[in-house]
């Protein structure tokens, strides 16, 4: 027995889109008016969770370039929020210690 019909989960995938639509325009207009840090955890998770919405809306129809995009905004912001979570750190520049 199936819970979702084909119209119901096409309903779902929308909804991912414009929920992901919303955090990247809502993250992006923080940013701008100085609301939020782009520095910060938030705006990071944002992102990700943008770019991970708007993935799922893709698997009901796919584009190639756009899944691309977002899957490198993941990917990205992951590693960004790792570096501001100081999970591993970068390997600083030979000029860096010398200064």
């Amino acid at each position: 027995m199936n819970f979702l019909s084909v119209a119901d989960l096409d309903l779902v995938y929308r909804i991912a889109g414009l929920v992901g639509f919303f955090f990247y325009m809502s993250s992006f207009a923080a940013l701008q008016f100085k609301w939020l840090d782009g520095q910060g955890l938030t705006y990071s998770l944002m992102n990700i969770a943008a770019a991970s919405l708007v993935l799922i809306s893709l698997t009901n129809e796919f584009n190639l370039a756009s899944a691309l995009i977002q899957v490198s905004w993941i990917v990205i912001g992951c590693v960004g929020l790792l570096l501001r979570i100081k999970i591993f750190k970068p390997r600083q520049s030979t000029q860096a210690v010398n200064a």
